[in-house]
This record gives C-alpha cells, structure tokens and sequence, in this order.
C-alpha cells in the first residue's frame, strides 16, 4: 500500500510538472501536490492544506539523523508564558524519516507532513520543518540530547514564531495519547 501510494504520488508529480503555469519570475522550487487525504490520515484525521513545502533532500548520514529519524519524537513540555499555549503543544508529536519527510500531529491525530532538514548555523544544529499547512512552518534548535537518545531540549530560533518557546521531546515507539501523559479528554 505504501509502495502504491509512492506511485501514485510520483505519477502526479509527473504529470503536474509538465506544464508551466506560473508567471514569470517565479520559482518552481515549492511542492504543490500532496497525497489524498485517505492516502495519508487514520480515519477521522484531516490535514490542512493552505500551502506547501520544499522538495525533500535526503539528509546527510550521522548520529543525531539516526536519532532523529528513529520513533517518534513527542512534547512533553512545552514552556512559554501563556497556559493555553502550554496546554495546545503538549501531546504534538512529529516522525522524521531519513528521505527528508516527515509527518507530525498532536496525540492520536495526524496535521501535518512536509520535509525537513538539519541545518547547521554557526555551530548550532537548527530543526527546520517545512509543513504542507504553511501555519505549522517552524524552526528549533537542538540544545541538548541526553545519553540515552531518548530526550532532547529543543529552543525556538529567533525572528521566527517558535521564538521565546523551549520544550522537552522525548521518543515514543507510537503515537501518544493523552492516558500516557494524564491528560483529561
């Protein structure tokens, strides 16, 4: 099915990269197509589609992509000064894999898929998720991963709206729910 699904999304790729009906100037760099819904989401899962994403590069081999790409990553904290923000981001999760997608939710619900990449800016490892719902657009930076590999710090960059955030990610082999984390429905 996963194989199938690939196809189908290569197929229209194809087929919408064959005409140009963009104006002038303009680049052709961002990706516009995008699986089904049913093709991608659980069922009761629906994904907001108001933009698009960089073509995915496949990110370079190392020990925190294989950190990264493995399980999902979950927040368990999320710390900013507004507790309805607080509440919001707990539970979100995100699943990278090793071709530059990934896909991302929040408890069992899938929101989001893009690509991703690892970015290296003045010594600091920078987390850029580029999501098919421009809204979920973010960049973080990795400060810190235990020896586990199984939690990590991660700090908003600045002059982009994760700034002021920090949070706790820890690796989870599913999706979380909300009884893992005592959280009322």
């Amino acid at each position: 099915m996963k194989r199938l699904s690939w196809s189908m999304l290569l197929i229209l790729g194809l087929l919408t990269s064959c005409t140009d009906d963009k104006p002038a100037g303009e680049s052709g760099t961002e990706v516009a197509t995008a699986p089904a819904a049913a093709e991608t989401n659980t069922p009761g899962e629906s994904i907001a589609m108001n933009g698009s994403f960089q073509p995915p590069v496949a990110a370079e081999p190392s020990a925190l992509v294989n950190t990264l790409t493995t399980d999902f990553w979950v927040w368990e904290y999320y710390v900013v000064d507004d507790k309805a923000t607080r509440l919001a981001n707990k539970g979100r999760w995100f699943k990278l894999s090793a071709d530059g997608t990934y896909e991302n939710g929040r408890w069992q619900d899938k929101t989001g898929y893009g690509s991703w990449r690892l970015l290296n800016q003045d010594g600091k490892q920078i987390l850029q998720f580029d999501n098919i719902d421009d809204r979920q657009d973010e960049q973080w930076e990795i400060q810190g991963i235990n020896q586990e590999n199984d939690t990590m710090t991660w700090a908003g960059v600045k002059d982009t709206k994760s700034e002021g955030a920090i949070l706790k990610a820890i690796s989870l082999l599913t999706r979380p729910t909300r009884q893992q984390f005592g959280v009322a429905e």
